[in-house]
């Protein structure tokens, strides 16, 4: 089954609270196709929770847009983490809070192929904003995860992410709810009602200032996402630089 996934307990956590608001059923088939919805709202509306990269969802998002449904695609993004690691007995052996803090632009590399839908007029992104747990299990040694993606070997494994509580939510489904990923310095008409034009280096710029180094980072591919969407546009090319503005 193409769906088929090792279900965390966060994202069973999340779809029984969003079957619970939306008076949905979990896990129904889509039509005669192989896919199986998260949860199917009592209009027939399909609400899926997508705890990591969103562009894994992107054929069965188009499916389900092209036949006409309301599709809500929700994300988690852990604002606060904390690390529980447990012996092979189940024991807890230790719990310490992760000094990372996520933002939507730590989830940005997800969205490569997936964006161009999150502004068609039934497609709605919300996100999350979330205290979390982690959990691993020590292993004796050095040990490969399940999907082999491990660069660095690591001495534990992980059991899957525990919501603890859920802080606020942000909802994108129009283009300006993505303008305001854009520093406010370059989205503010002048006088004359144009928006300013600026290159990636000034973006990275403004977003250090208004949004933080961490966020900053993620300049480029803000860019080339907004881009793709249709947001910004590309006014002009000097030499090797492109020079950037938010589309009218």
């Amino acid at each position: 089954m193409i769906n088929t996934y090792n279900e965390s307990a966060l994202h069973e956590t999340l779809k029984k609270l969003y079957a619970l608001e939306s008076n949905g059923i979990m896990e129904v088939q889509l039509d005669d196709t192989p896919w199986i919805c998260d949860i199917l709202d009592e209009n027939k509306n399909v609400i899926e929770i997508q705890t990591s990269n969103l562009s894994a969802l992107t054929e069965k998002a188009l499916y389900i847009l092209e036949t006409g449904r309301k599709l809500k695609i929700v994300h988690p993004i852990a604002e606060n983490k904390w690390i529980e690691l447990y012996g092979s007995d189940g024991e807890l052996l230790h719990r310490k809070k992760s000094p990372k803090k996520a933002t939507i632009y730590d989830s940005l590399r997800g969205m490569t192929k997936i964006c161009p839908l999150f502004l068609q007029e039934n497609c709605e992104l919300e996100l999350l904003y979330c205290d979390i747990s982690e959990m691993r299990r020590k292993t004796e040694g050095l040990s490969q995860n399940q999907t082999n993606s491990r660069r660095h070997l690591k001495d534990w494994l992980p059991m899957g992410k525990r919501l603890e509580k859920i802080s606020r939510k942000e909802k994108f489904s129009k283009k300006e709810d993505w303008e305001k990923l854009i520093p406010e310095s370059l989205r503010q008409k002048d006088e004359k009602g144009k928006f300013p034009a600026f290159r990636a280096v000034d973006l990275k710029r403004e977003m250090a200032k208004e949004k933080g180094a961490k966020s900053s980072r993620w300049a480029p591919l803000l860019i080339w996402i907004l881009v793709k969407m249709q947001i910004l546009e590309i006014t002009e090319v000097k030499g090797r630089s492109k020079i950037y503005s938010v589309s009218s």
